[in-house]
């Protein structure tokens, strides 16, 4: 009788724990802040080469889910390109990623999109879909900012205020001019040893086209 008093209060403990070790982030179905920089390996970059996660080697890093044929992407454009140069010679690496297999999406039109475009930052093609998978990305342009241990320390909107590109070529953001900038904030965060606030904002952009 004894063992069953000292067993049960055991297992219940245990149910209310595994609950919660399975909640992901607030917008996110996969990835929690503090989850670890997914493994990807020889991946083919717009530039010619590949790259690994094992070649990270920056104190931040900053993946972001990329589409050329996506107005939120060819909106945001400018602000990223302007991101990269913000924290240039610091211990910074942005890199892009695409997961899409329409045309217009894939490897040959992206290197003619980063040159369009004027991209300052690695652009490289994940035709497996495993790294959009791991990361629960879900839209297009989706931010994710790793620490120097290569944990997840924000992940969402470049600012809060999402832009796209219309057909006529004007730039329109949904809010008005940005005022919040939250992965330059979360950048800068970072690098000063500091805690991100906000770590989580729900990305706005185009649906990834998930196999």
């Amino acid at each position: 009788m004894r063992f069953f008093k000292l067993i049960v209060p055991v297992l219940l403990t245990a149910l209310l724990i595994a609950p919660a070790a399975t909640i992901a982030g607030e917008y996110n179905m996969v990835m929690s802040i503090g989850d670890p920089l997914p493994v990807f390996e020889n991946t083919p970059t717009t530039d010619g080469g590949t790259l690994s996660s094992a070649d990270l080697e920056e104190s931040v890093v900053v993946l972001v889910s990329l589409a050329n044929h996506c107005p939120w992407v060819r909106g945001m454009d400018a602000g990223l390109v302007e991101l990269v140069e913000q924290f240039k010679g610091q211990d910074v690496r942005v890199v892009g990623f695409a997961v899409n297999h329409r045309d217009d999406d894939r490897l040959p039109a992206m290197k003619e999109h980063a040159l369009m475009s004027g991209y300052n930052f690695t652009y490289m093609y994940d035709e497996s879909q495993d790294l959009g998978r791991k990361l629960g990305a879900t839209r297009t342009p989706e931010y994710f900012v790793f620490n120097a241990d290569r944990k997840l320390v924000y992940m969402g909107l470049l600012t809060n205020s999402p832009a796209r590109k219309t057909r006529s070529g004007e730039i329109s953001f949904i809010n008005g001019d940005p005022v919040a900038f939250h992965v330059a904030n979360a950048i800068a965060a970072t690098l000063a040893g500091e805690a991100v606030d906000p770590a989580e904002t729900r990305a706005h952009g185009c649906t990834l086209e998930y196999e």
